[in-house]
């Protein structure tokens, strides 16, 4: 899909621009004009606007800004009309420091990119192959992590190797990289890239130190033919390697998707969200993302943007398929605070917001009603008791082995079966305190479901005793099918719930 541009301002760059972009052109005076001529000139049709003007003061330009959607819209100005400053804060425009045609049309195409790209490199049997010096002490936890003890020595020495496809960057592709790591004492990690043209180096990135706690960025040589990932180790005391993340960089204006946002708790947890204001005052959506088993991402953007409220996406890569949006109580405040603060912004209530999730994003939403108090929830194929399902080690999530155990290493420090009812009783423990007589739950749930069906009864039972204002539909099949059906059911729940709270207010 290309993406298209219209660009706004005084000069008509379009004989300049030989960038494959859907280039259109109008002046501000011509813009009612422009809009008009489009089959709903009340809807923006392209991907983009670029205000190419040095000077920002059109209250004609800034009133149809506020109308269009958030981070859509581009500029460099520099001499900016506060209340014109004041919307473009309010839609999340972009600002950028490129200003001539040429540089603005590879910036667009560089870092504005439709599509999400991330993925991790775990320290697993698979994609992990050790080199333990003398005197190291080596050992796995489960599949996905290894630990490294002992004396390192002062200077770096390689500990292992990580494997890698060639496809993980483009020429002169920009990867954010970050290691999920423990250490303790003096030990250190590093992360040695090499990049290799017909077995000859090229090009060499290190990443040490607090380079390593934040996402450090490594470009791609535009020649090179392979790469390798050396993992490195200093010091004195023990190295414990989760993950690798690599997500393509888009230079400042967003994680995974533009706009999007990353963050470290406390306790070095990543915690990733996305916040658009919408063009509806209410209600706020907020979603979290299923079990995404090979590539990050955040879910359901398009369809709330063609509901046009506010939402609130969450995406949890922690682990391989994730880790429910639930942790320690650092990570779970970060979560808290992120959604209370999206409430803050656009001054809503609880009883604004709707928690929704399907699979693995249904027990966060369930779960973080404990906090929010929220009016209405929205689910599908409710995974509820975290105990029962990640005490299966049988458990089969398409290729990923001992995802569950992971989980349960996570969670509690350990994999012993004696945590199952702990586990299985956060949920309920968290959400006692919700008055579900006042909450609108609508759950769409299979007949056959695989995963964690044999908990439904118990959430049924809950909700039907706690006078929950209850809507379920009960589909035929197992957990990973229907899934039309499944986000038909949730827009036509979201879209009702978008409709009466809108009502409440006329």
């Amino acid at each position: 899909m290309t993406t298209s541009i219209l660009q706004i301002g005084a000069i008509d760059w379009t004989p300049e621009i030989t960038a494959p972009l859907d280039w259109h052109y109008t002046s501000i005076f011509d813009l009612p004009t422009f809009l008009a001529t489009q089959k709903d000139p009340y809807i923006l049709e392209q991907t983009y606007v670029v205000l190419t003007d040095d000077v920002l003061e059109s209250s004609l330009l800034s009133s149809q800004i506020q109308e269009w959607p958030a981070f859509r819209v581009i500029y460099f100005a520099t001499q900016i009309a506060p209340e014109f400053q004041t919307i473009l804060s309010e839609r999340r425009a972009f600002a950028i420091s490129e200003t001539t045609p040429e540089r603005v049309s590879k910036r667009i195409l560089t870092d504005l990119y439709l599509g999400q790209q991330g993925f991790a490199t775990r320290f697993s049997e698979t994609q992990f192959l050790p080199t333990v010096p003398s005197g190291i002490h080596f050992s796995r936890m489960g599949r996905f992590l290894a630990r490294f003890e002992g004396d390192f020595g002062s200077e770096w020495q390689q500990i292992g190797t990580l494997q890698t496809l060639k496809t993980d960057f483009i020429a002169n592709q920009t990867n954010e990289i970050w290691l999920d790591y423990r250490q303790t004492d003096t030990a250190a990690a590093a992360l040695l890239f090499i990049f290799y043209r017909d077995g000859a180096i090229l090009t060499q990135d290190m990443i040490k130190g607090d380079a390593l706690r934040r996402m450090t960025q490594v470009q791609a040589p535009a020649d090179y033919d392979s790469y390798q990932i050396i993992v490195l180790g200093s010091g004195k005391g023990q190295l414990t390697l989760h993950v690798v993340h690599q997500r393509r960089s888009r230079h400042g204006l967003g994680h995974l998707l533009p706009g999007g946002q990353w963050q470290l708790t406390s306790e070095d947890e990543e915690v990733l969200s996305y916040f658009n204001p919408g063009t509806l005052p209410k209600p706020l959506v907020v979603n979290f993302s299923g079990a995404r088993l090979h590539v990050d991402g955040f879910e359901m953007a398009s369809a709330f943007n063609q509901l046009g409220v506010p939402y609130l996406l969450f995406t949890d890569a922690r682990m391989q398929g994730g880790a429910f949006d639930v942790g320690s109580p650092a990570y779970e405040q970060t979560v808290i605070d992120i959604i209370k603060r999206a409430m803050a912004e656009l001054n809503l209530t609880s009883q604004d917001v709707i928690l929704t999730g399907y699979s693995m994003g249904s027990y966060p939403a369930m779960y973080y009603a404990g906090d929010i108090k929220p009016g209405a929830l929205v689910l599908a194929k409710p995974i509820i008791n975290l105990g029962t399902l990640t005490a299966d080690a049988e458990f089969a999530h398409q290729y990923n082995q001992d995802w569950t155990l992971d989980v349960r290493r996570h969670l509690t420090g350990y994999v012993r079966p004696n945590d199952t009812e702990s586990l299985n009783q956060k949920l309920w423990r968290h959400i006692s305190t919700v008055d579900w007589s006042t909450t609108t739950v609508a759950l769409l749930t299979m007949e056959q479901d695989n995963y964690d069906g044999d908990s439904l009864p118990e959430l049924l039972d809950y909700l039907d005793t706690h006078h929950a204002l209850l809507t379920h539909q009960v589909e035929a099949g197992y957990h990973n099918e229907k899934i039309d059906e499944m986000v038909d059911f949730m827009m036509t729940q979201l879209t009702q719930l978008r409709d009466n709270r809108l009502a409440e207010d006329e």
